[in-house]
């Protein structure tokens, strides 16, 4: 599937690479983690470069994602690859998990939260926690809690939403 027509009109469909459940570093607690394929930003020297290609991972209908990250009652976290390389499946599925359950979720990009709020601003109705910022080598610190490098932030959505400032997580 071409990934610029899926991104805009199919949105029932999604590349995965994996779902890991009870993952304890992806976010705050046990959580299930779904990591998309499909990467344009090609950030140096990445961690999952194997999940640049949208075509690496398996196409899955979002019920079957949705049900695959549900199996249990620990919150998600969508990761990629760029989880923003399928948007609108992306929203789509975060808009499900919150009409369903009463779950949290955090989604990583390597987009910054002013582009999350330019072309997706639906799917900050969704998330809970948005880590923005490429991956930056110049600035990689390992004591940082659920980023690789400095520049970017852990951002609290809806805090942010309702200061219509950016704020962060202490992490």
């Amino acid at each position: 599937m071409e990934e610029n027509n899926l991104q805009q009109t199919d949105v029932s469909m999604l590349s995965v690479m994996s779902i890991v459940h009870s993952t304890s570093v992806d976010g705050v607690g046990l959580r299930n983690a779904l990591y998309t394929a499909g990467c344009d930003l090609r950030c140096a020297n990445c961690h999952n470069r194997e999940s640049w290609d949208i075509e690496s991972g398996t196409w899955q209908p979002l019920e079957e994602v949705y049900n695959q990250l549900n199996i249990d009652f620990f919150p998600i976290s969508i990761l990629g690859g760029e989880p923003l390389m399928q948007g609108h499946a992306i929203t789509a599925l975060c808009k499900m998990i919150k009409k369903r359950t009463a779950k949290n979720i955090w989604v990583w990009t390597g987009h910054t939260y002013d582009y999350v709020q330019k072309n997706y601003s639906e799917l900050l109705k969704y998330i809970d926690v948005l880590v923005d910022g490429r991956y930056v080598e110049s600035l990689h610190d390992e004591s940082l809690r659920w980023r690789g490098s400095s520049n970017q932030r852990v951002i609290d959505v809806p805090k942010t939403i309702l200061n219509k400032k950016i704020v962060c997580l202490d992490a």
